[in-house]
């Protein structure tokens, strides 16, 4: 399914976001029921990384941070750190 409704889209199982022509973000939604029969949704987005390892991170997290041409990134046994650059005179003297 091709949509760009909100509601369709939040339907289905998973969903893939696609923005400048790539795919940004992928949307899987999981279903579980408790012991008394209720049913709670719980989605979970992953940012999707391409065969040449590029990643699009999402506009309200670049934004909030004003992240506009370049981050720092660090590798942490278990994870990436992304943050934003610093600015040339907040950067300490050994960088």
């Amino acid at each position: 399914v091709v949509t760009h409704d909100q509601a369709v889209a939040t339907a289905v199982d998973r969903t893939v976001a696609i923005r400048d022509g790539r795919t940004a973000s992928e949307v899987v939604r999981r279903t579980s029921v408790d012991d008394e029969g209720r049913t709670t949704v719980h989605a979970s987005e992953y940012a999707t990384v391409d065969r040449s390892g590029r990643l699009q991170l999402p506009r309200d997290y670049t934004h909030a941070l004003d992240i506009r041409n370049r981050v720092m990134l660090e590798l942490e046994p278990d994870h990436i750190t992304i943050r934003p650059d610093q600015p040339e005179q907040d950067r300490p003297e050994n960088e």
